[in-house]
C-alpha cells in the first residue's frame, strides 16, 4: 500500500514523504487523485500527523478520491498522535470590558450562530436565561407569531428586534414534538406581539414553550455570548475566569467532511477515515422543523441536511475510531443516496441536532418512475459508537434517526443525554400518503412498498437519560415505518418523563410487524407533572412483544395499546415477559376484539398485589385509571373471552440474582423458566470495544 504523509508542522515544499510531509490534507488529497488518475491500485494510506488543522471551508471528497475495491484510500492518524480538524477559527485577542464581560474583534462578514470553549458549547444570550416562557395565542394567524404575557420582558428590552430569533415548540400545550428557530420580524410592544419573518410550520397555539435570543441586552448570565455582526464584535461572559485561559472557537462552516459522488450512478466508494478528530461546526439562522408538502412529514428541509460529516451518492464509506464533537447540526448525515456506510467505534458528542441521521428519499420525492429505484439509503452498519449530548440547539435532537432507511444494523451503541429519542425510526403512515407516488397508485395492499424504514435490526444498544425536554415519545420509537424491523436485546434504563407523557419503547402510529424481544427496561421514572404511561406501548399491526424484562420502573402500566388517527391496532402478541415492580399489567385504550392475537405466559410481581388492567373494556370496572379510562380486576380479565388471555401467567417474584443491585439474571429456580423464558445476555449491551477516548 502506498503511503502519503501529512504534518501540521510541514512546509510548503513538502512532497508527502515521511521525511518531507505535506502540511495540509488538501495537498495529500491532490496527490491521491493524481495517483488514482494514473492507474494506482492496491490502496493508498494518508497518514495524518498530530496537531490542529483549522478550516474555513469543508474538506470535499468525491468520485475521484478513491477507486472502490480496486484502490481504496484511508485517511488515518499517525500512531499515538491526535489529528484534529477544527471547522472555525480560534479567538485569542480579548479585551476585558469589565463586570465579567469580554470582547473580541471578528473579521468583517464573519457570522456564526454558536460558539465553543474548551470543548463545550456557549449558547447565545437569551431570555429567559434558562427554561421557557409560555405563549399566548395570536388569534388571527397562529403561524405568524405569538403573544407574550404581561410583565415577562422588562420595559425597553424588546425595543430593537434586529437580529432577534425565537426558539419555539409549535403546536401549543402538550405538542412538544419538534422545535424551530425562527428569525423575528418585529415586536409590537404595546400589543405584546412577537411577529416572525416566516410562518412557523405549525400553529403556535397557547402554552407553546419558547425563548428569545440574539440581543446584547439579554447577555446577563455567565456562559453566554452575543455577536454584533455589523460592528464585528463578539461579547462573551465566561462561566468563570477569563477567555485568555480558554480555547474559544468561532465556527465558520456547517460541515467539515463533505463526501459526495458525482451522481447516483457515479458514487464515491472505497474511502475510510479512521482515528481522526472533527470538531466545531456552525448552526443556521433559521431552522425549520420539517418540510410542509404533502407526504413530507418528518422529511428534513434541504438546508437542515448537514453534519460534521455529510455523505451523498456514496457507497461503502467507513468512519471508524473518530471523534466528532461540537456540531451545529448533526454528527453524521447520510443523505438520500447513501448505501453501506460503516460507522464504527466513534465518539460523537455535544451535538446541535442528532448524532447519526440516515435520511432516504421521502415518499414521492425525486425523479423516479417506480417505487424500487428510490430505495437508496440502506445497508449501513452503525456499531460500537458512543453518542452523547444531542439536541443542544434542536429540541427534537436524538441519538440515531432512520428516516426511509432500511436493512441497517444498529448495534452495540451507547446513547445518552438526548432531549428526545434515543433511537427513532420514521416513515409515513398510510392515512397521510398521497393517492399516487412515483407514478404508482397507492393502496392498502401495496403501501408498504413505499416505506423504506424496513428490516432494521436495533440490537444490543445501551440507552439512558433521553426524553429530557420533549413529550409523547420514547427511548426507542417508530412511526409510519415499513415491515420486518427488530428491536432486540437492548437496555433502556435510568431515564425520565419530566412533563406530559412518554414511554420506554414506543411503537407509535402505523408501526407494523415489529419484533420486540429480550430487551431490559429498568429504572425509568416520572417527575414533576410527567407521566411514564407504559414501559412498552404498541400501536400498529402484528407486533410481537416477547421475552422482555421490565423491572423497577415508575410506569403506570407495563404494556399498552391504542388505535388512533384511522391506523389499525390489532393482532398484537404480548407473551413470556417478566414484569417486576413496574405498575399495572396492561392499558388498552379504545379496546377492540381484534386488538390482541395473544397475551399470556407472562410473569408479574408487585409485592404480592394482583395485576390490574386499565383502559376501556366491555366488562365491569373497579375504579378510574390515572392513565386512561377505568381499572379492571385481574380475575375479570382472565375470565373474559372464555379465558383467552393470561391463563398461564404467573404472579410470583422473578427470582433475580440481586434485584437491589440491578443484577437481573435469574436464579435457576425462577418460575419464569416454566413459561419458556430465554436468558438475556447482559454482557452484550453497549460498545464491545471502547472508542478512541475512554469515557
Amino acid at each position: 500500500m502506498l503511503e502519503i504523509y501529512v504534518s501540521a508542522s510541514g512546509n510548503e515544499h513538502g512532497n508527502g514523504s515521511r521525511e518531507e510531509p505535506f502540511r495540509s490534507i488538501q495537498e495529500a488529497q491532490a496527490a491521491v487523485r493524481s495517483l488514482i488518475h494514473h492507474g494506482a491500485s492496491g490502496g493508498i494510506a494518508v497518514i495524518v500527523g498530530g496537531g490542529t488543522y483549522t478550516l474555513d471551508e469543508p474538506l470535499r471528497f468525491g468520485s475521484g478520491d478513491a477507486a472502490g475495491e480496486h484502490c481504496p484510500v484511508i485517511y488515518r492518524n499517525a500512531a499515538g498522535e491526535t489529528a484534529e480538524f477544527v471547522g472555525g477559527m480560534v479567538l485569542t485577542k480579548w479585551e476585558d470590558a469589565g463586570d465579567g464581560l469580554w470582547t473580541a474583534q471578528v473579521p468583517n462578514g464573519v457570522k456564526f450562530h454558536t460558539l465553543y470553549t474548551d470543548g463545550e458549547r456557549v449558547p447565545k444570550a437569551r431570555m429567559p436565561a434558562s427554561g421557557y416562557y409560555h405563549s399566548l395565542l395570536l388569534e388571527e394567524d397562529g403561524r405568524a407569531g405569538l403573544r407574550y404575557g404581561e410583565g415577562e420582558f422588562p420595559d425597553g428590552l424588546l425595543a430593537d428586534a434586529d437580529g432577534l430569533q425565537i426558539y419555539v415548540w409549535p403546536g401549543g400545550g402538550e405538542a412538544n414534538w419538534f422545535a424551530e428557530t425562527i428569525p423575528v420580524a418585529g415586536v409590537m410592544v404595546n400589543e405584546r406581539r412577537i411577529m416572525f419573518k416566516r410562518p412557523s410550520c405549525w400553529e403556535i397555539g397557547e402554552e407553546s414553550r419558547y425563548y428569545l435570543q440574539g440581543s446584547l441586552a439579554f447577555l446577563q448570565e455567565p456562559g453566554q455570548f452575543h455577536l454584533d455582526e455589523p460592528a464585528g464584535v463578539l461579547y462573551y461572559r465566561p462561566r468563570s475566569g477569563s477567555p485568555l485561559n480558554e480555547r474559544v472557537v468561532a465556527p465558520l462552516i456547517g460541515r467539515i467532511l463533505h463526501i459526495e459522488g458525482d451522481s447516483e450512478a457515479e458514487r464515491v466508494s472505497g474511502l475510510t477515515f479512521s482515528g481522526l478528530s472533527f470538531v466545531c461546526t456552525d448552526f443556521v439562522e433559521d431552522f425549520r422543523m420539517m418540510r410542509e408538502e404533502p407526504g413530507m412529514d418528518n422529511a428534513e428541509p434541504d438546508e437542515n441536511r448537514s453534519g460534521i460529516i455529510y455523505m451523498r451518492n456514496a457507497q461503502g464509506i467507513e468512519i471508524s475510531d473518530c471523534i466528532l464533537r461540537n456540531s451545529g447540526t448533526c454528527g453524521v448525515y447520510l443523505d438520500r443516496c447513501a448505501e453501506g456506510a460503516r460507522l464504527l467505534r466513534n465518539r460523537i458528542e455535544r451535538l446541535g441536532h442528532t448524532g447519526i441521521y440516515a435520511s432516504g428519499y421521502a415518499p414521492g420525492e425525486g425523479d423516479f418512475r417506480d417505487n424500487t429505484a428510490p430505495y437508496q439509503n440502506k445497508g449501513h452498519r452503525i456499531t460500537d459508537n458512543v453518542i452523547t449530548g444531542g439536541g443542544e440547539l434542536v429540541g427534537h435532537g436524538s441519538g440515531i434517526v432512520l428516516y426511509q432507511s432500511g436493512d441497517n444494523e444498529i448495534a452495540h451503541n451507547k446513547i445518552a443525554n438526548m432531549p428526545r429519542y434515543g433511537i427513532s425510526m420514521k416513515g409515513l403512515r398510510y392515512q397521510l400518503m398521497p393517492s399516487v407516488l412515483w407514478e404508482t397508485e397507492v393502496t392498502w395492499e401495496n403501501h408498504y412498498a413505499f416505506l423504506y424504514t424496513r428490516n432494521n435490526r436495533i440490537c444490543f444498544n445501551d440507552l439512558s437519560n433521553v426524553m429530557t425536554d420533549s413529550q409523547d415519545g420514547g427511548m426507542i420509537e417508530s412511526w409510519g415505518i415499513g415491515r420486518g424491523n427488530v428491536i432486540h436485546n437492548n437496555r433502556l434504563h435510568h431515564s425520565g418523563i419530566h412533563f406530559s407523557f412518554g414511554f420506554g419503547i414506543y411503537l407509535d402510529d402505523a408501526t407494523d410487524d415489529v419484533e420486540v424481544t429480550h430487551n431490559v427496561i429498568d429504572h425509568l421514572y416520572q417527575t414533576g407533572e410527567g407521566k411514564l404511561w407504559m414501559a412498552i406501548f404498541s400501536k400498529g399491526i402484528g407486533n410481537r412483544i416477547m421475552n422482555n424484562l421490565i423491572a423497577n420502573n415508575e410506569s403506570e402500566c407495563a404494556f399498552g395499546t391504542q388505535e388512533m388517527v384511522g391506523e389499525f391496532n390489532r393482532d398484537i402478541v404480548i407473551s413470556s415477559n417478566i414484569v417486576s415492580h413496574s405498575g399495572y399489567m396492561y392499558a388498552h385504550v379504545n379496546w377492540s376484539a381484534e386488538r390482541l392475537a395473544s397475551a399470556g405466559r407472562n410473569l408479574y410481581w408487585r409485592g404480592g398485589e394482583s395485576p390490574r388492567v386499565t383502559g376501556e373494556l366491555p366488562f365491569p370496572s373497579t375504579g378510574v385509571s390515572k392513565v386512561w379510562g377505568k381499572v379492571y380486576a385481574w380475575d375479570s380479565w382472565r375470565a373474559w373471552m372464555d379465558g383467552k388471555f393470561d391463563a398461564e401467567t404467573i404472579i410470583a417474584p422473578a427470582g433475580f440474582v440481586n434485584e437491589a443491585a440491578g443484577d437481573y439474571r435469574l436464579q435457576p429456580t425462577s418460575p419464569a423458566y416454566r413459561l419458556g423464558w430465554q436468558d438475556i445476555d447482559f454482557s452484550q449491551f453497549g460498545p464491545r470495544m471502547k472508542p478512541k477516548e475512554s469515557y
